[in-house]
């Protein structure tokens, strides 16, 4: 398959397949059983899927949405000029979201004041 072509049937099942084989319980953490999936809706390339957790009874709820083009445009509220200086910026470390947990964790005000420079 090439990208832009579009996909036939086999290759929906497949992917579907393969996401479902990955997916776990929210609740609980477990892999759902592929086979448990019921197809409840499906229209053209988006499949609506549900199941339940046989560990936990938990329901599941998945919507795919499959396009044959990998690339897809950003969708933002930057202008050009914020969004080439964000393209700069060093990457988000884990020490920057541990910082961020913490400020939160510790912050005691309204969220106006939360951004106030």
């Amino acid at each position: 398959m090439k990208v832009g072509e579009p996909l036939d049937e086999n290759e929906k099942r497949r992917l579907v397949l393969k996401l479902v084989t990955q997916l776990r319980c929210a609740e609980c953490g477990q892999p759902y059983d592929p086979h448990d999936f019921a197809l409840v809706q499906r229209r053209q390339d988006m499949w609506v899927l549900n199941t339940r957790c046989r560990h936990c009874e938990q329901p599941c709820h998945v919507i795919v949405f499959m396009r044959s083009d990998s690339e897809q445009e950003a969708i933002t509220d930057l202008t050009p000029e914020e969004r080439k200086a964000a393209d700069e910026w060093p990457p988000i470390t884990a020490d920057d979201v541990l910082d961020m947990h913490t400020l939160l964790c510790e912050f005691d005000g309204d969220i106006d004041s939360l951004f106030d420079i």
